[in-house]
């Protein structure tokens, strides 16, 4: 109800935004879920390059007072709300989580980065959302031209405006920084990361297919494995009121990752191996070609609840089901003795996921959209 009313609070906003004159040189970026992924890789690599030297960027985010006093050179960070006057007369936009229900004016590039390569139902495509209005931009992203008829019809816009560039958040995993890598893997023989999906329906352990007792277990056999395992918290997921800490098991969220200087993309291209479930991280994963096991216990009901792109997405899945503990063991003991069976099958989806593996997937979407 609340969104409807805001769509419809927006409509005089997309009327003044058709005749609102444009300013060639800015650039305006914005996230209501905090500064990241898709849209701050995109940032962070036009910062690393110099582009605010000509150009002016706008960043619209929720916590935009963290990043305003220290904001590099013709870079300003303003509030989402405060945002709005600055998208109006930006003749560059990109988002990838959030939007405003304001139509692009002739004169405006609005590119949807989205946030990966989804497998879960989404959009249009999710249930009951049918008939929602997403088609918000000019432009959506995708990493793979298989998706090119689902990101259309995601989103219900042309084909055409559906552009295979690749996600700018994968990047970050080409790009070696031995500094924040040696502190990651802390000696470790094998780095697990394990990155569950947030499920509405239910409530119960933070991780699936564990049970909370059976945390202790798996720190006991990781140090007995001589290994590290690193668990990133989905952003709607919040830790229970419980002591969880461990000699060779951290939690991390995403505030945890920032204050260390690192993103989920650090992590991933540290890791030897990936245990996660529907989340889309492991398209981007599958770029470092290394072993995944998929936390799927609960794949009929989500399936069923939730929704998913594939009516066979086991197909997709190009590692081991992960169903217990011991399944978690087996995965471990696959990776310390480098026993991979999946190799060829990673490859296959690979190819059908990433167009391009080459971690240039930024400047490919500043060539594609911005006029220098």
């Amino acid at each position: 109800m609340k969104k409807s009313l805001l769509k419809i609070c927006f409509i005089p906003l997309s009327w003044w935004n058709k005749i609102k004159r444009k300013q060639d040189n800015l650039i305006f970026f914005y996230s209501n879920l905090g500064f990241r992924d898709n849209v701050r890789a995109l940032y962070d690599y036009m910062i690393e390059n110099n582009y605010n030297d000509e150009m002016e960027f706008v960043v619209s985010i929720n916590e935009w007072e963290k990043y305003a006093k220290n904001a590099p050179k013709n870079v300003t960070f303003v509030s989402t709300k405060g945002g709005i006057k600055h998208f109006l007369r930006a003749r560059y936009a990109f988002y990838c989580f959030g939007k405003y229900p304001i139509k692009p004016a002739k004169t405006q590039t609005v590119v949807n980065l989205w946030h990966g390569t989804p497998l879960k139902r989404i959009g249009n495509l999710e249930r009951g959302m049918e008939n929602v209005n997403y088609h918000y931009f000019t432009n959506v992203v995708t990493a793979s031209s298989s998706y090119i008829s689902i990101m259309s019809r995601i989103f219900s816009c042309d084909r055409s405006e559906v552009d295979v560039l690749g996600n700018p958040r994968n990047d970050e995993m080409f790009e070696r920084n031995d500094i924040t890598d040696k502190s990651i893997r802390l000696g470790a023989k094998k780095l697990i990361v394990w990155l569950p999906t947030y499920r509405e329906y239910d409530d119960s352990f933070f991780v699936s297919v564990l049970k909370e007792g059976q945390m202790d277990e798996l720190n006991r056999y990781l140090k007995q494995q001589e290994c590290r395992m690193i668990i990133k918290l989905h952003p709607m997921q919040k830790l229970p009121d419980m002591k969880l800490k461990f000699s060779n098991i951290n939690i991390y969220s995403d505030d945890d990752l920032l204050d260390h200087g690192m993103t989920v993309y650090t992590l991933l291209r540290n890791a030897d191996g990936l245990i996660t479930d529907y989340s889309s991280v492991y398209f981007d994963f599958l770029l470092m070609d290394k072993p995944i096991g998929f936390a799927v216990d609960d794949l009929d009901e989500y399936k069923n609840k939730r929704g998913l792109i594939f009516d066979n997405p086991e197909e997709y899945m190009p590692g081991p089901m992960i169903k217990s503990l011991e399944d978690i063991e087996q995965f471990i003991n696959m990776l310390v003795f480098e026993v991979d069976n999946y190799r060829m099958e990673r490859e296959r989806v690979n190819n059908m996921m990433n167009n391009f593996q080459d971690g240039m997937s930024s400047q490919r979407i500043i060539d594609r959209y911005i006029q220098l």
